[in-house]
């Protein structure tokens, strides 16, 4: 599964990534974008990838940081037939470039683990979600991304300890609000203003989002979600395709 340095140098020219000028190749011996790059990658259309019409992208992932227009890096593709796998097995998707260049494909192979491929079809990597949960013992959703080339795997936690804690300590006072403003927009609802109940159901309380990989080795960053659906990316620590591989399913985890 190893690339040598040309192909890789290669894969890095690929449309579907912003173009700036030549760089000093990186360890994955690629020419590597600037030190970030934040895209952009809605969620609400994943979750309808069936209803979608056919010939078109299921997503389109844009640039996000300052000073750009909001102009495609990447479509994701979704097979409107594709069964609904839940979180720990999502529908098979490709990414290609704006000029519909095949940047990449990602499967479930079961259990929270996806096989990323490129557009050539050699593997490129593995992404794996690991499921939070309460007991035994509180556990965070973890995600691992791992590159074909081997090396160190990025980890990452949902959410922060300190955040979390918070978070459990003011929900019973969430779900106080929550009842009584649901009660508002029922009366609201007898009343017929339709609008004002939407409005009283809307709030809700997010649960912590804050999530960074990067090597259990080294403090340095190569992903990082804060909330808006929103990734900095930190080109030079790996392949773009794998970061939009792991963007969208991170998103569509917490959609």
């Amino acid at each position: 599964m190893n690339h040598s340095s040309q192909e890789w140098a290669s894969q890095a020219q690929q449309p579907g990534q912003p173009q700036y000028p030549p760089q000093t190749p990186n360890p994955y011996g690629q020419a590597p974008a600037p030190a970030e790059t934040v895209i952009e990658v809605p969620n609400k259309r994943l979750h309808k990838y069936d209803k979608v019409k056919p010939g078109e992208q299921s997503v389109t992932i844009r640039q996000a940081g300052p000073g750009t227009n909001g102009e495609p890096l990447a479509y994701v593709h979704v097979p409107q037939d594709a069964p609904k796998g839940g979180r720990q097995a999502r529908p098979p998707f490709t990414v290609s470039g704006p000029n519909g260049e095949p940047l990449s494909s990602v499967r479930s192979v079961g259990e929270g683990v996806y096989e990323v491929y490129g557009g050539d079809g050699a593997p490129i990597g593995r992404i794996t979600r690991r499921g939070g949960r309460t007991l035994p013992w509180p556990r965070r959703v973890r995600w691992s991304v791992q590159p074909a080339q081997g090396g160190e795997p990025l980890t990452a936690e949902v959410g922060t300890r300190k955040a979390w804690t918070v978070f459990v300590l003011i929900s019973p006072l969430y779900f106080v609000c929550w009842a009584v403003m649901a009660a508002q927009g029922a009366i609201w609802l007898l009343l017929g203003e339709k609008d004002e109940a939407k409005k009283e159901a809307a709030w809700e309380m997010e649960p912590p989002t804050w999530t960074r990989w990067r090597q259990s080795d080294g403090p340095e960053t190569a992903i990082e979600y804060q909330t808006g659906r929103k990734y900095r990316l930190a080109s030079s620590r790996l392949d773009h395709r794998l970061a939009y591989a792991q963007a969208v399913l991170h998103v569509w985890d917490r959609a």
